[in-house]
């Protein structure tokens, strides 16, 4: 099995609320840091151009591929094609990064040993678990009667647990990705700066995102919020309905979905950290790695 790895990353900014040591730097050299450990091939794909710091970084590590500035959703779905179009084989892992995500050190080294050990199509270095949940109040989204998340397992001491959904960023196998694309484009259609990263791993998983009887109340407008927020909510209901249907798949194609507990990585805003670790520690071991690395070349 082969570890490779598609780091998609934007020279810009946006208006999230970073902890105070969040930096695009930063992330980068953590995912470096946790990639030295282990035999991987990266793909760093940029939208647009990238400050040189960063990029002299990337170009040491990987192969380097600039995009004309196409947005976010493009850029997303350029990296989704890449293993089909690559001819990657349909057992390797394919790694999905984002570029404000700050990794520990042996979290790729313990990536790869669970897909090498376990049969499981889709991985996740962050999401929410019950021990540990992701968000600012720690609720979780709404549960169908059906979902099973079955038993945990433990490799090299990592604990692997089935949870409903992940990011962006994320680990996949080459062959169930082709054959799951269609889901993760429907996933983007209604939305121009949204993937619906949740709908996209619970439809993948054989689960419907959405309560019917919901759906209904948003139909009629009857849900709490503004005039535009209930016609927003309305609009989207043939969607949310065809997501729902389209999760009723053949139990051969249902996927499981694998989460790292405690996370491995996390999302670099402060209301969507992920808990049980020291993220600040991490980033400042990271500091320090990178000094280190530029000091001994």
């Amino acid at each position: 099995m082969r570890l490779r790895i598609i780091y998609r990353s934007y020279g810009g900014e946006n208006m999230k609320d970073r902890p105070p040591y969040y930096g695009k730097t930063l992330a980068l050299q953590s995912l470096l840091r946790a990639a030295e450990a282990v035999d991987a091939d990266i793909l760093f794909m940029n939208d647009g151009p990238i400050p040189e710091e960063r990029l002299s970084l990337m170009r040491d590590a990987g192969e380097v591929v600039t995009l004309p500035s196409v947005g976010m959703r493009r850029s997303y779905v350029e990296g989704l094609r890449v293993p089909a179009r690559r001819g990657w084989s349909d057992d390797d892992l394919v790694w999905f990064s984002e570029d404000d995500y700050l990794y520990v050190p042996e979290a790729l080294v313990l990536l790869r040993e669970a897909a090498t050990q376990l049969s499981v199509d889709y991985f996740a270095l962050y999401g929410g678990t019950e021990e540990y949940p992701v968000g600012p109040d720690g609720s979780t989204p709404w549960t169908p009667d059906d979902w099973a998340p079955g038993s945990s397992a433990v490799i090299d001491g990592q604990q692997w647990e089935r949870i409903m959904s992940t990011t962006s960023t994320f680990g996949a196998r080459p062959g169930a990705l082709r054959h799951d694309l269609s889901i993760f484009l429907q996933g983007l259609l209604p939305h121009k700066k949204m993937y619906r990263d949740h709908d996209t791993c619970m439809v993948y998983q054989g689960y419907q995102p959405h309560e019917w009887r919901q759906l209904g109340l948003d139909l009629l407008g009857r849900t709490s919020g503004t005039p535009r927020e209930r016609a927003r909510e309305a609009l989207l209901v043939p969607f949310k309905a065809a997501l729902n249907v389209r999760s009723h798949r053949r139990p051969a194609n249902r996927r499981t979905l694998l989460a790292a507990v405690p996370n491995l990585a996390t999302h670099l805003e402060i209301e969507w950290l992920s808990p049980g670790r020291d993220w600040e520690h991490v980033a400042r071991e990271t500091a320090i790695w990178a000094t280190s690395r530029a000091n001994s070349r």
